[in-house]
C-alpha cells in the first residue's frame, strides 16, 4: 500500500478539498496532466506506474472503469509506457492553459 498523504496534503493546502473525508462542494475542482517529466511545481508528483496512479485515484475520487480506460488510452497517445514512472501535474480545472 502506498502512502498518498503527501499528495493529499498538498492538494488540500492548495484548496482542492473534494478529497474523501473533507467538506464536499466547498472547494475548487482540480484536473491533471500526465507527463514523462516533472513541471517542478508543488503539485507535480511522480507515480511509479499506471496501477500506482489508479490506486491514488480510487482513494481520492470515484473513478469509473470508463475513466480508467481513458487513462490507459492516454498513455498510448502520449507514448508513455504504463509500466514505467511518470509525473502527474495537478492544477485548478479550467486553468490548464497556464501550464
Amino acid at each position: 500500500m502506498h502512502d498518498f498523504n503527501p499528495i493529499f496534503n498538498a492538494l488540500i493546502k492548495e484548496g482542492f478539498h473534494q478529497l474523501p473525508d473533507t467538506a464536499p462542494g466547498t472547494s475548487k475542482p482540480y484536473d491533471f496532466k500526465i507527463t514523462p517529466y516533472s513541471l517542478n511545481t508543488s503539485l507535480s508528483f511522480k507515480f511509479e506506474h499506471l496501477a500506482h496512479f489508479i490506486e491514488f485515484l480510487k482513494r481520492s475520487e470515484n473513478i469509473s472503469e470508463e475513466k480508467i480506460m481513458v487513462l490507459q488510452n492516454t498513455f498510448v497517445d502520449l507514448g508513455i509506457d504504463p509500466n514505467d514512472f511518470f509525473y502527474v501535474n495537478f492544477f485548478e480545472k479550467g486553468k490548464d492553459s497556464e501550464m
